[in-house]
């Protein structure tokens, strides 16, 4: 609830703030400036239209055209703000341009978060390598948030080049989508199509909690359909190789799962398996991480920080962690950018979104 009352009366108190730095500051006719703060109010009222025309500030069920404008709109009034509060009172006589850098960067930074995302990538070296996996390909989906504004054309094409590149293993590492099966079932549909060579493994993301969790998982993700979601468990997909997932700490909160256990999740691997664990957050406790022995981690839910500006603060929520590759000795956590983006914020500012290809290596 208290995110609800964030993100629709915060951006109110910055429509204010900016009407004082930016509007007033024009100097134009009180008719023109009343036009300004209108426009403007429009724009930063995002979530609360959402709400009353779309039945939700965070999935509303409205066209994906009109989200896509309303982001690109309230994305444009936040760097609006921002320009003002940095640029403004250096350069009052250039306030005329801050609208077309604000709007213009907020039209490249929705095409980056809509757009269908490529493939990344990332050979990792492990000494503790099994020999046999030397050379095995993992594709990682991390945060695809199929949704009103990411509809069946973006999963299909995110499918079709997952499956074009003929992996050894597919984890879909949470967030898959944002709404109900009925209304989003259709969107995500596609991804029941995704092929491997030892199957699609999957965790819960905080999002598969927030709406009909129990439809999606006991009527969409039919085991028939060859994802396989990981509760606290772990499979063994490959000689050598054990892949374990844990369901995000939402689930347990909200009474609709059980509470995330690594050890639980690899307690069946007695034979000194190469470990994959699948957790959504990068919420990694070393100890834990160490302890239960868990050789690769791999995570999404940050979005890759997002942008620059943001990225200290994402950091500050995930321990630190919030894109790419980190080491631990011979253990390592690869945190994926996400190859899909939230309709309350779609947006991504030199920060693309991917297809994460993971090529287990060992180490010379």
């Amino acid at each position: 609830m208290s995110y609800h009352i964030i993100f629709t009366y915060a951006p109110i108190v910055v429509w204010l703030l900016t009407c004082l730095l930016f509007v007033r500051s024009l100097r134009l006719k009180t008719r023109a400036q009343a036009i300004w703060a209108a426009a403007l109010l429009l724009c930063f009222a995002k979530f609360l239209c959402f709400a009353a025309l779309g039945g939700s500030i965070f999935t509303p069920d409205l066209p994906a055209g009109v989200i896509w404008a309303w982001d690109w709109l309230y994305s444009g009034a936040m760097i609006l703000f921002a320009l003002s509060l940095v640029i403004f009172f250096r350069f009052p006589g250039k306030a005329w341009a801050l609208p077309l850098i604000a709007w213009g960067l907020s039209a490249w930074g929705l095409w980056n978060g809509v757009k269908a995302p490529g493939v990344a990538e990332v050979e990792i070296a492990f000494r503790q390598l099994p020999p046999e996996l030397d050379g095995y390909r993992i594709v990682q989906l991390a945060d695809v948030h199929c949704s009103s504004a990411a509809r069946r054309w973006r999963t299909q094409a995110i499918v079709d080049a997952v499956n074009a590149l003929d992996a050894d293993l597919i984890c879909l590492t949470g967030d898959n989508v944002d709404g109900s099966v009925e209304r989003q079932g259709d969107s995500l549909a596609p991804i029941n199509d995704l092929r491997a060579k030892d199957g699609v493994l999957a965790c819960s993301g905080n999002h598969e909690y927030y709406s009909d969790y129990h439809d999606w998982r006991m009527r969409f993700y039919d085991p028939a359909k060859r994802i396989r979601f990981l509760t606290n468990e772990c499979v063994f997909p490959r000689k050598g190789l054990a892949v374990g997932g844990v369901p995000d700490p939402v689930g347990w909160n909200r009474g609709l799962d059980e509470p995330p256990s690594i050890a639980g999740a690899f307690a069946s691997a007695t034979n000194g398996e190469f470990r994959v664990l699948l957790q959504h957050r990068p919420m990694l406790e070393t100890e834990d991480f160490r302890e239960e022995g868990v050789d690769l981690q791999l995570s999404g839910h940050t979005h890759g920080g997002i942008a620059p500006i943001l990225r200290a603060l994402v950091a500050r929520f995930n321990l630190g962690f919030v894109c790419g590759l980190y080491r631990f000795g011979d253990r390592v956590l690869y945190v994926s950018p996400g190859c899909g983006q939230w309709a309350g914020f779609p947006m991504r500012f030199f920060n693309p979104s991917e297809i994460t290809l993971i090529r287990l290596s060992k180490a010379k």
